[in-house]
């Protein structure tokens, strides 16, 4: 099941004291980026549903939610677990150079002559820098995700143009392009992953 206008922005990872509140393990902790929200949307086995927030508060660095209905600790529990989504066109806009990840998933992956070397699969969080996943009809690759390596991204064109240093590709791999290429479950090429995930990644 697909959820191309949602994000997922965390998880409920417990409850809060007595009075059905409940604590959001927020995936990018930017504050910024959840304050204000009115709605939110719960995944869990049972499929997806749509939560009234009737406040957002902190703990610490802790996010501390209270949603319509849920009314006391036994309610609350019930949603430990539950992943958490946020309509797209609702999270405040990445600062310029910044990307959500999931608008970077799906796009296609092209060296500075334009030629295709695959699609964006995945982001991994590094300690030393994040690693761009590709994958080909030869197989995956990663490449470094720091400027030397990725000149430019263009959400819009649905491409991220990149410096390959020689080896890492596999040796036979297809160069054709593809007409889908770049294009998600939606068609838009604006990264609709199974599951949609928050987080702002510089390029």
């Amino acid at each position: 099941m697909k959820y191309c206008n949602k994000i997922n922005i965390g998880k409920i990872s417990g409850v809060f004291g007595v009075k059905g509140e409940l604590k959001l393990f927020h995936y990018s902790g930017e504050r910024e980026r959840i304050a204000g929200m009115k709605e939110l949307f719960l995944h869990s086995d049972e499929g997806m549903r749509r939560m009234e927030v009737e406040s957002l508060r902190y703990s610490g660095k802790t996010p501390i939610l209270k949603l319509a209905g849920t009314d006391d600790r036994n309610a609350a529990e019930s949603y430990i677990g539950a992943e958490v989504f946020v309509l797209f066109d609702r999270l405040v806009p990445p600062e310029e150079g910044r990307y959500y990840v999931a608008d970077l998933i799906g796009l296609r992956v092209e060296d500075e002559r334009g030629e295709y070397l695959g699609d964006a699969a995945e982001i991994i969080d590094n300690p030393a820098h994040d690693i761009l996943r590709v994958t080909s009809a030869d197989g995956d690759w990663m490449l470094p995700m720091v400027d030397v390596f990725v000149l430019s991204v263009d959400t819009e064109a649905g491409r991220i143009e990149v410096r390959v240093p020689d080896g890492l590709i596999p040796e036979k791999r297809s160069t054709e392009k593809r007409a889908d290429a770049g294009l998600t479950g939606d068609g838009t090429g604006a990264g609709c992953a199974e599951m949609n995930r928050e987080g702002t990644k510089k390029t």
